[in-house]
């Protein structure tokens, strides 16, 4: 998919998996210590928000500006701090 193709996904109003984090990740992440995170193709930043939410010093990347703007905007809602990055993950050098 090109990044056009991500935008026109994730450009609407709605969250298209919702704001809650994914089950998984709601039922992992509080037995881990507050650290550094990175949320590769995090999307509209359901994950990375919660993270932060727990305490986590988190940067997310994801490949669609408009899925970007939504996480910021959901950060915002929540509160919390989220630092974001555009980045095509096949052209991302080794973090």
């Amino acid at each position: 998919m090109t990044t056009n193709k991500w935008d026109e996904l994730y450009n609407n109003q709605e969250y298209r998996y919702g704001k809650d984090p994914n089950v998984f990740v709601q039922s992992m992440l509080p037995d881990h210590p507050p650290s550094d995170v990175l949320s590769l193709a995090e999307g509209e930043g359901r994950n990375a928000v919660y993270a932060a939410e727990l305490g986590h010093h988190v940067t997310a990347w994801d490949y669609s500006s408009v899925a970007l703007d939504k996480l910021q905007r959901l950060a915002d809602e929540r509160s919390v701090n989220v630092n974001t990055a555009l980045v095509d993950l096949t052209q991302a050098p080794p973090y």
